[in-house]
C-alpha cells in the first residue's frame, strides 16, 4: 500500500487534498423544499464545484431538461424539483463522466428496486468518498464495502463510485501535467 500524497508537492498536493476533503451532500442535507430549475442548477454547481473548480457552469437548465426528456429523472411538478430529483441529478452529474445516460438510468433503476432511494443515494455518497480516498491517497482498493450486506447491487454502486473516482483522478492529473508543460 502506498500513500500518493507523500510523493507530491505544490499544486498537485493541493489538488489531492481538495479531492480528499470532498464530502457529498447526504440526502437529509439536501433542501427539503421544492426548487425551480435555476435554483437546482445553483445547488448542483455549488455541490460539484470542489470537484471541478473553475468550471462556471457544470450543470445547466438545458442539461436538466435533457435528463427529463431522456427519462433519467421524473419531470418537475409545477416547474419545481423535489429533494429526490435533486439527489438523482447530483448522481447523474457525477456518473455522466463515465457512463451513458442509458446506463445511468439502469443503475438507478436497479438500486431503487433494491433499496429505498434515500438509502441508495447515501450509500453511493459513502462509497464515492471511500473511492476518492483510495484513488487519490492510499491506492488501497481492498477496503471492505460500507454495505451491511454485500450484494451484486451494492457492488454495482461501489464499482460505479470507483469508476467516477478513477475518472476524476485521470482528469486531474492530466490537467496537472498539461499545465506543467
Amino acid at each position: 500500500m502506498t500513500d500518493l500524497t507523500q510523493n507530491l508537492s505544490g499544486e498537485a498536493a493541493q489538488m489531492v487534498q481538495q479531492m480528499l476533503a470532498y464530502r457529498c451532500p447526504r440526502y437529509d442535507q439536501l433542501p427539503a423544499i421544492t426548487l425551480y430549475s435555476d435554483q437546482v442548477t445553483d445547488a448542483l454547481n455549488y455541490f460539484l464545484s470542489p470537484l471541478w473548480p473553475g468550471q462556471e457552469h457544470t450543470v445547466t437548465a438545458a442539461m436538466i431538461n435533457n435528463y427529463v426528456k431522456q427519462k433519467v429523472i421524473a419531470p418537475p411538478v409545477k416547474k419545481r424539483y423535489d429533494r429526490e430529483q435533486l439527489a438523482r441529478l447530483y448522481c447523474i452529474c457525477l456518473l455522466k463522466h463515465v457512463f451513458t445516460l442509458s446506463e445511468i438510468r439502469s443503475l438507478m433503476a436497479i438500486q431503487t428496486r433494491t433499496y429505498p432511494f434515500p438509502v441508495a443515494y447515501d450509500y453511493f455518497c459513502v462509497e464515492l468518498e471511500k473511492a476518492l480516498e483510495a484513488t487519490f491517497s492510499t491506492r488501497d482498493f481492498s477496503a471492505s464495502p460500507s454495505a451491511t450486506r454485500v450484494t451484486a447491487e451494492s457492488e454495482l454502486v461501489r464499482s460505479a463510485a470507483l469508476s467516477v473516482a478513477h475518472r476524476l483522478f485521470t482528469e486531474k492529473f492530466l490537467q496537472f501535467y498539461d499545465l506543467e508543460g
